[in-house]
């Protein structure tokens, strides 16, 4: 009995994120090296265990070390999802932080403390004045007018050279002088307005364009398959500690459907409802009411609000957690 109670203990207590990364690499290291019994042995241990995270509490991936006890061969796509699955877990844990060097600190202090002023004299400084952005804008736009009024006084005094002396000799110059730059104040509005014109249909044309544009990962999170159980209820957590609850009551329920198309009580085809997944669960499967209240909260919160309550989230979650338990011991008991 001490034993059995020792054994259930330890059946119990949570792995760390650093001891579950470690046997998925010691799995991987033994699948290369040909050791597939070896492989088998670690990854059985693994198959019901919880993983404590700084994302939150998650089960092992039952798919992916059933794969490997179920492996006839040390295949190269098995060690593949193994180095996918520990980069993924390596990336979501915080790195960690170097301890700090008491005597660097105290020279980095020191290097910033400010000398005390000589007494007399007056104080150099080599601190320039911070001209506001505005006034950088209205400089700039003086210098660009005067350049412009420059190159058009010589652009004018070209033109002119052009008419007949006579006619110039005649005093009129001054009359056609102001004719040109009639002439081209004309043109430079005209362009102006053009310039106008392109920049508004452009910034229209940007927002219809920012308008359609879908937020990154969505089309991604609408596929169940896209990601295993684990991942799931990791990406579950993530998403409920941003506050983003109907999202991650989504990923909750993805991560249902994907650890019952691994069991093989469900078989995924596309397009295919939810309702249509429950017509095929068994009626004597104990956790059936279960799944039909989760799906039915599922609906409600994904297509009848823009946002879900904590309380909903906190809901769904505990239903999942309880099927996604029911599965896995019925997918234990039977192996």
């Amino acid at each position: 009995m001490v034993l059995l109670a020792l054994l259930l203990a330890g059946r119990a207590a949570a792995l760390g994120s650093e001891d579950y990364i470690a046997s998925l690499e010691r799995i991987r290291q033994s699948l290369a090296a040909n050791q597939l019994d070896v492989a088998k042995s670690e990854a059985r241990a693994l198959i019901g265990q919880q993983v404590d995270s700084p994302l939150g509490r998650f089960h092992t991936d039952e798919a992916l070390l059933n794969a490997v006890v179920n492996a006839s061969r040390a295949d190269h796509t098995l060690q593949l999802r193994l180095a996918t699955t520990i980069a993924e877990l390596r990336r979501s844990a915080p790195s960690a932080i170097p301890a700090s060097d008491p005597k660097r600190l105290s020279a980095v202090a020191a290097e910033q403390e400010v000398p005390e002023f000589a007494p007399g004299g007056d104080v150099p400084t080599t601190l320039e004045r911070e001209v506001p952005f505005m006034e950088q804008i209205a400089e700039a736009i003086v210098r660009a007018l005067e350049w412009i009024g420059e190159k058009l006084g010589k652009l004018i005094d070209w033109l002119i050279e052009f008419l007949p002396r006579q006619r110039r000799a005649d005093g009129k110059a001054g009359d056609i002088r102001w004719s040109v730059i009639g002439m081209v104040a004309l043109i430079v509005i005209a362009v102006v307005i053009l310039a106008i014109a392109v920049l508004r249909r452009g910034k229209s044309g940007t927002s219809e364009v920012a308008e359609s544009t879908e937020p990154a990962g969505s089309k991604r999170d609408e596929n169940p398959l896209s990601r295993g159980a684990t991942e799931w209820e990791r990406y579950a957590a993530q998403l409920a500690s941003e506050g983003r609850h109907r999202e991650a009551i989504r990923a909750w329920y993805q991560a249902v459907l994907v650890t019952c198309y691994s069991a093989g009580i469900l078989s995924f085809r596309k397009g295919r409802t939810n309702w249509e997944y429950l017509a095929m669960l068994a009626p004597t499967l104990p956790w059936r009411a279960e799944m039909i209240a989760l799906t039915r909260r599922f609906e409600v919160e994904w297509y009848g609000h823009a946002e879900s309550s904590e309380e909903a989230l906190d809901d769904c979650s505990e239903r999942a957690s309880r099927i996604l338990e029911s599965v896995r011991r019925g997918a234990r008991e039977v192996a």
